[in-house]
């Protein structure tokens, strides 16, 4: 509610004096001439904090977690930094942050065989899909070096393709890249406690000890 309230008083604001900015730019009407209304802008702006922040974060602690259950897939990594991009899909594809999503189906159409009339309510589990026997090979292994790579953590094209899928996975491999320079010797050190959520599946709290290096930026 404090997010909506905060949107609303955005768009009041950017209404009376637009600026150079992604918020005036969507309050502005499209090539088609529709405006967002109200309501639809505040649940846009929520939905832009939210999708960038809890599965990018999520995706990058339970990164981690794979990491330090399958070491050697770290040690391969810090020794061959030019894995750092397939490490990145890997990530999303392996941890799959987001649980499930619905929709809605827009027409009869079949799926696997199994018969779905237009107004049905589908659920996508990602993490299922993303372990399809059909599509990857060794899809339970943790691979960062798994390419090709389909996995559909952004959604899997379509209208419902992530807007945010190139920032989120150029975080992920900046992060990779300082942890790996940085903190080398990174490990786990107490107990992991998970986050209890249908949507997100996400880590409330990971422990963790290492040692820092210094950056081969730094003169």
């Amino acid at each position: 509610m404090e997010m909506c309230a905060y949107a609303r008083d955005l768009a009041g604001r950017r209404r009376e004096q637009p600026r150079d900015d992604i918020v005036t730019r969507l309050l502005q009407p499209g090539e088609a001439g529709e405006v967002l209304t109200a309501g639809e802008f505040e649940m846009f702006f929520v939905l832009l904090v939210v999708a960038g922040n809890e599965t990018t974060r999520n995706a990058a602690t339970g990164g981690m977690l794979a990491f330090f259950e399958h070491p050697g897939q770290w040690h391969r990594l810090v020794a061959d930094p030019a894995l750092i991009p397939t490490a990145a899909e890997e990530i999303i594809r392996w941890v799959s942050p987001a649980n499930m999503l619905r929709r809605t189906a827009a027409r009869d159409t079949v799926l696997g065989g199994q018969q779905i009339a237009e107004g049905d309510k589908v659920v996508l589990f990602y993490s299922s899909a993303n372990r399809d026997e059909d599509v990857f090979d060794n899809p339970f292994a943790f691979d960062i070096g798994r390419d090709p790579n389909p996995h559909v953590g952004f959604g899997g094209g379509g209208p419902h393709f992530c807007l945010g899928r190139h920032l989120a996975a150029l975080e992920l491999r900046v992060l990779l890249e300082t942890i790996a320079e940085r903190m080398p010797d990174i490990s786990l050190d107490g107990e992991v406690r998970r986050l209890r959520s249908n949507i997100i599946n996400g880590i409330k709290e990971m422990p963790v000890r290492f040692d820092v290096l210094p950056s081969r930026h730094q003169n």
